[in-house]
């Protein structure tokens, strides 16, 4: 984790056009092209939102989220048995066997290479889910989803994640989500 005086000195904030990008690598062509190429786009176009961290000399990190809804689908399990099992422990009231659970997805997390494992990934992920948190103050968002690729699946794993369905255990790629209801007490 950074220590509290090396936290000193970061810049945490949106992505606005124009804004002249620092240098960031953090070791993945498609996180490296989003950010230097369509992270703008994504804003203009109101498909996704960008957050950076930096220091005076670089990109430290960024993550970008967009809206979802998180599919709650009985084809997805084996059973209808398992299917009300699964959503009557995430929604436990009268209505809860809703399609459709309010959702925000984080589209593209990266670290810059020179940061891994100095707990900016940690920070970023804190930071959303307590925005996450706040958001409900005005629009409902009970889930944290995010496709996970497989060398990342450990990380989100330890902030709470579980994997929706086993049928992508192969997968390069599993879906995720995060129940906000769990973490609710988290502090900014």
């Amino acid at each position: 984790m950074l220590k509290k005086n090396s936290l000193e000195g970061l810049s945490f904030f949106q992505l606005k056009e124009n804004y002249p990008i620092k240098p960031f690598d953090c070791e993945d062509d498609d996180l490296n092209d989003f950010l230097f190429n369509e992270a703008i786009l994504y804003k203009e176009q109101m498909l996704a939102t960008t957050f950076l961290m930096e220091n005076e000399e670089r990109t430290l990190g960024y993550y970008s989220i967009l809206s979802d809804a998180f599919r709650v689908e009985e084809i997805n399990f084996t059973s209808k048995s398992q299917y009300k099992k699964f959503v009557g422990e995430l929604l436990p009231h009268p209505k809860r066997y809703l399609k459709n659970i309010p959702a925000v997805k984080i589209g593209r997390l990266g670290v810059d290479k020179m940061c891994k494992g100095k707990g900016l990934g940690s920070i970023m992920m804190h930071n959303i889910i307590v925005n996450c948190i706040k958001l409900n103050e005005q629009q409902a968002c009970r889930i944290v989803t995010v496709d996970a690729y497989k060398q990342a699946q450990s990380f989100y794993e330890r902030f709470g994640f579980k994997y929706f369905t086993h049928k992508d255990e192969n997968q390069e790629v599993r879906q995720m989500f995060l129940d906000l209801s769990n973490v609710i007490n988290i502090k900014a």
